[in-house]
């Protein structure tokens, strides 16, 4: 029996993996993204398995394909969902001028909102090309770049519930990183994204509290609380002095003999420990390039634009059905609506993110009728139509894969300490 690698990141639901040479098996028999190709010289593997050498057939597929049954459902899915949302808070809260207000709409604000979101896709280009290619990692062109965070970007809807995470975790794969590496270096992706936008909020909290801007008390203390504790909390355990044994902890040895109970409790600490490793080999990575701004300036500097820009297109939004936020509570309303929305729901979060948004959009002074029809536009704009450019980049995945298996590598950084790769972690 394959041993199992706890280090992995599931599939996205929705995309069919391409047929690597040797590709191991996942427990379904079907091979994944993130299986580790067989040694060369054994392609095959056990009677009745999936991995085999690549044949012309295989070859003609493209390394991701879309699911059409799974995309459709999704869609379907989605659909339901954000018209529920939409209907139930229409009526909750009374908002019957719904129509009226869309008529009377700044028609010009809404069309610049798109503006905002090409300064997102930028910001996020810069920012996943820069992260992605610090100390040893693969050194995408721009396009490549724009290529892999404008499929990620459609790939909720059509089916992926993890979306960019795992596209990035694709990309990085098939540019040469194993899947210990790759995984660590998503995580270091996801940490700096996060933390960009929890600074975001913490900074309007502060200036809430200060100023004395209309926003519910307890979500700004929530954030002046919350956001502290967490960074301290990384900068203690990912230190240099102390994280390389919980980075790189010991895993304890499988034993057929034990008991159900004592197994079962070995796997759970194992997997604990691994999930806390890899997450603070992330931040490790993530304290490397802010370390060295100038270095990875673009990984630096792009969350920051991107949040920025993603904010913005919410801003014009609500402007664009008469309401006049405050900045710095939008700000708050904003990040607030996002992180709680941010769990892996069904069909990309549809419903469930509009409903947060506006939520809090209202409880920081936003009229309901703006809120509702704000965020709905402004999920139009980052969530329906990036599907749109990511079909039309299905056709050219082949070309992409190609692309990324030829990707060069940076030098290793001979001042990172500790490194966050594991010992036997490559990158080529």
């Amino acid at each position: 029996m394959d041993e199992e690698n706890p280090h992995t990141v599931g599939v996205p639901r929705g995309l069919v993996p391409y047929r690597q040479r040797g590709a191991r098996c996942s427990q379904n028999n079907t091979p994944t993204l993130f299986d580790r190709p067989a040694p060369e010289g054994n392609p095959t593997a056990r009677p009745g398995s999936c991995a085999r050498v690549e044949s012309s057939t295989d070859s003609d597929q493209s390394p991701l394909k879309l699911d059409g049954r799974k995309a459709m459902i999704g869609v379907i899915a989605a659909v339901l969902l954000a018209s529920a949302a939409f209907t139930g808070l229409s009526q909750f809260t009374g908002s019957n001028n719904v129509g009226q207000a869309v008529s009377r709409s700044n028609k010009l604000l809404a069309g610049i909102c798109v503006f905002g979101q090409l300064l997102a896709y930028a910001g996020y280009t810069f920012a996943y090309r820069g992260a992605a290619r610090a100390s040893g990692g693969p050194r995408y062109g721009y396009l490549t770049a724009l290529r892999i965070v404008v499929f990620g970007s459609g790939t909720a809807i059509l089916g992926a519930s993890v979306g960019g995470l795992a596209v990035d975790f694709w990309a990085l794969r098939r540019s040469g990183s194993d899947a210990r590496v790759a995984a660590r270096r998503v995580l270091a992706i996801g940490t700096l994204e996060w933390s960009v936008l929890s600074i975001y909020a913490f900074l309007a909290a502060l200036l809430v509290l200060i100023a004395g801007i209309r926003a519910p008390m307890q979500m700004a203390l929530g954030w002046l609380l919350v956001i502290p504790a967490c960074f301290a909390a990384a900068i203690y355990l990912s230190s240099p002095q102390r994280v390389e044994p919980l980075m790189n902890p010991q895993l304890q040895a499988s034993d057929d003999t034990a008991p159900v109970a004592k197994r079962t409790a070995r796997w759970l600490l194992n997997k604990l420990k691994a999930g806390l490793g890899d997450s603070l080999a992330g931040v490790v990575l993530v304290r490397h390039i802010l370390a060295h701004p100038g270095r990875y300036l673009d990984a630096a500097v792009g969350y920051p634009i991107y949040w920025a820009g993603d904010m913005f297109t919410l801003y014009l939004a609500t402007r664009a059905f008469g309401s006049s936020p405050d900045v710095i509570s939008l700000i708050l309303a904003y990040a607030t609506g996002i992180v709680i929305s941010s769990l892996p729901l069904p069909a990309g979060g549809a419903g469930g993110v509009e409903a947060t948004v506006a939520l809090a959009l209202h409880a920081t002074g936003v009229a309901w009728t703006p809120a509702l029809l704000g965020v709905f536009l402004y999920r139009l704009l980052t969530f329906w139509l990036p599907a749109i450019p990511a079909l039309a980049l299905l056709p050219t995945i082949r070309r992409l894969n190609d692309e990324l298996e030829s990707t060069p590598h940076t030098q290793h950084d001979p001042d990172e300490q500790p490194p966050f790769r594991p010992d036997a972690g490559t990158e080529h």
